[in-house]
């Protein structure tokens, strides 16, 4: 064949029919009995559509010929009495809205699902808040869980969204952190929790039958009183030791601070050279100290003022400051500072107004007039004693001075407690921190060589002490003890010194507790039996570590 030329078929190729390929025919399947039923409904139901447009249902076939089905009508009396007689169908109930519950559809209708009705009512959800100290996705996880809960109990969605959002509000004011927040949320949830419990057991008739479990049918009347184990018998069983006194002493000897510790973390410690000036290790202080020596620096405002020797100040000033502490945190575009008290940031206003601006010279100026405690013979049983004491300050002209001490024993019963009556004059309170107001101060006659002398024939050189930030005070009380636990030191901050965690954190994270939670104040009765608590739960739980081990 030449190139360029097409290729065509031979003539004779085109005339024979026979090698045209045949497409055999389907094989014919017998329709199971599925299908012959399905295809009689779906005959049935085009048959009825038509009879139904066309107002009679003569055109039905029937199953022998082209003959209607006839409904039978009896002729007779009797027989007319017998179909009124037979029973009626049965009519669905209705609601108190007037819809029925329960529906039988006609044969050829579609079923319809039900449509649940809508309230209307959207779940709230938690605005996003710029330096929120808690994550708006965490209050929204928690706001949703409360809104669960209260719905168990509430009548109406309103009324549960209502109280939701009032649990949920009432626990971010309370807190100052994250996870102070979640603890109190959880706590919050439980309640709830127990709040639905109590109603359905309420609710739920006690049976005067005594009821019994299918585990008691199975394993018999012995069952109960039968224990098995996959140890080998016999072997040594740990029994928690009873926390007596002197068991208390004896397993708080590991936790007592060093020498090295007492010096580290500011307590006075002993003088050979001048018995009643202890020495301490002084702060590192970052502001400048100023050449005027009445010129003090506000501890509030950070401005500066001046205070005559006889306690009068140059010039009545009022005091714009934060109570709160400046916090960072992280954010988006880096690290946010902002203050606790009132989430503003540095170079906001103050949120508080106080008279007069206050000063803590006194801490670093040389003291006087400490007492050191008293050695003992040693007791019988070996207890020397266990307490904790938490002490409140308030500023006076020369500084911050003693204004109250609380003191505990082991069974979280004061041991001692009393207002002292600073030497000198009282400029502010504090009441925010120490709980204390001008009334209560008034009529105050104690003072702290009254509080000396008590304390003194209450502890002896090895009772062992307890408290947060303990150093602050035993300066205060003008007190030297070497026998110390404190729970700043035995629950250290994850940065180390010279950070502390706060008290009101550590009962939070370790024993699910909220304190200092009152507007008024703290209460050293309260930080006290705090610190026990502390110490108390932290020799268990290291007893359980060395068991395990």
């Amino acid at each position: 064949m030449a190139v360029g030329k097409k290729r065509v078929a031979h003539e004779s190729a085109q005339k024979d029919v026979s090698r045209l390929k045949k497409i055999p025919d389907k094989p014919y399947h017998r329709p199971s009995p599925a299908q012959v039923m399905h295809n009689r409904f779906m005959q049935l139901q085009k048959q009825a559509e038509a009879a139904t447009i066309g107002g009679s249902l003569a055109g039905l076939p029937t199953s022998s010929g082209d003959k209607g089905r006839l409904a039978y009508r009896p002729k007779t009396e009797y027989g007319k009495s017998l179909l009124n007689k037979r029973p009626k169908i049965f009519t669905a109930p209705k609601t108190d809205t007037g819809d029925i519950c329960v529906k039988t559809n006609q044969k050829g209708e579609k079923r319809v699902a039900h449509q649940p009705k809508n309230t209307g009512a959207k779940r709230p959800v938690i605005p996003t808040e710029f330096g929120s100290k808690v994550p708006s996705n965490i209050r929204q996880r928690y706001l949703n869980l409360i809104i669960d809960e209260c719905l168990k109990t509430a009548k109406s969605d309103k009324d549960a969204y209502e109280r939701a959002l009032n649990e949920e509000k009432a626990i971010y004011a309370r807190s100052s952190t994250k996870n102070v927040y979640l603890n109190v949320a959880v706590n919050a949830i439980k309640r709830l929790r127990s709040e639905t419990a109590a109603t359905s057991n309420q609710a739920v008739k006690k049976s005067p039958h005594k009821t019994l479990s299918h585990e008691a049918m199975l394993g018999g009347s012995k069952a109960a009183n039968t224990s098995y184990t996959v140890h080998r018998s016999g072997g040594a069983k740990y029994v928690e030791e009873k926390l007596t006194a002197g068991v208390l002493y004896k397993r708080l000897q590991s936790y007592i601070l060093t020498e090295e510790q007492l010096v580290e973390n500011g307590f006075p410690r002993a003088n050979p050279d001048c018995p009643g000036t202890p020495t301490i290790k002084p702060r590192d202080d970052k502001k400048a100290k100023s050449s005027d020596s009445n010129e003090r620096f506000c501890r509030r405002c950070g401005k500066r003022f001046i205070v005559y020797p006889n306690g009068t100040y140059a010039r009545e000033e009022d005091c714009v400051h934060h109570w709160g502490k400046p916090w960072k945190r992280k954010t988006a575009g880096g690290i946010d500072t902002r203050y606790t008290c009132c989430q503003g940031d540095l170079s906001s206003k103050g949120c508080q107004v106080a008279k007069y601006h206050v000063h803590e010279n006194n801490k670093v100026e040389i003291p006087t007039g400490f007492m050191k405690t008293f050695p003992c013979s040693p007791p019988i049983d070996g207890d020397y004693g266990v307490y904790a004491m938490d002490c409140e300050m308030v500023y006076t002209t020369a500084g911050v001075e003693l204004a109250r001490v609380t003191v505990i024993d082991m069974d979280m019963v004061s041991a001692y407690e009393t207002l002292v009556k600073p030497p000198n004059k009282v400029v502010d309170c504090n009441t925010r921190f120490s709980g204390l107001t001008d009334q209560d101060m008034k009529g105050v006659r104690t003072t702290i060589r009254d509080v000396q002398a008590v304390l003194l024939s209450l502890f002896n050189d090895r009772t062992i002490l307890i408290g947060h930030s303990l150093e602050s005070d035993l300066i205060a009380l003008k007190l030297i003890h070497n026998t110390v636990v404190d729970t700043s030191v035995v629950f250290p901050h994850r940065l180390g010194p010279p950070y502390k965690r706060a008290l009101k954190t550590l009962m939070a994270d370790y024993m699910k507790r909220i304190i200092q939670d009152d507007v008024g104040g703290h209460d050293s009765k309260e930080d006290a039996v705090s610190c026990m608590e502390l110490m108390i739960w932290k020799i268990k739980e290291d007893a359980k570590k060395l068991r395990r081990s």
